[in-house]
């Protein structure tokens, strides 16, 4: 019984690698390099457009932060679910792109257990460019005070093109 389990989450697995990607339908807003091992990519870079992020598992997370007055509810999928979805999940070094080339690195393995994600929502509205959309890197600083540093808010990119994973 418990190999069959096994072999059912195996199988769950794999699949949502398939179900995550395909071919974007819509305008392209994030692009995912570097450790990318899904077969759905175009020169090794996976796309994706918002109804596949939106696919994705959605999670919520209410928090402040320097750039607004309150604290604001955004939903998006965890970028460990994204680079799983390309099966780029294996990789230390992050390099985060904005729409304007603006850059931050950071160490995965030091971040991920904050469980990020890539918010497209602003409470309850779709994020445009100019309300720091397509994608905002939204990490919880009010559930973690520890975050509330600039080492922490400066990986808050928002714009957010790109996602390259490196080991």
């Amino acid at each position: 019984m418990k190999k069959l389990g096994l072999i059912s989450l195996l199988f769950s697995l794999a699949s949502f690698s398939v179900l995550a990607l395909g071919t974007p339908a819509g305008p392209v807003i994030l692009k995912v390099t570097g450790n990318v091992k899904a077969a759905e990519t175009v020169d090794g870079v996976a796309q994706f457009d918002l109804a596949m992020l939106q696919a994705l598992p959605q999670h919520e997370v209410v928090t402040g932060n320097p750039w607004v007055d309150k604290p604001h509810k955004y939903r998006g999928p965890k970028l460990a679910d994204v680079l799983a979805a390309v099966g780029a999940d294996d990789g230390s070094s992050i390099t985060l792109t904005a729409l304007n080339s603006y850059q931050i690195r950071i160490n995965w393995d030091k971040v991920k257990l904050y469980e990020p994600i890539l918010a497209w929502e602003d409470d309850g509205v779709v994020m445009k460019v100019r309300d720091k959309g397509p994608l905002w890197f939204m990490l919880p600083l009010d559930q973690h005070p520890e975050l509330k540093r600039s080492e922490y808010t400066d990986m808050m990119i928002w714009q957010l093109s790109s996602v390259d994973i490196q080991h």
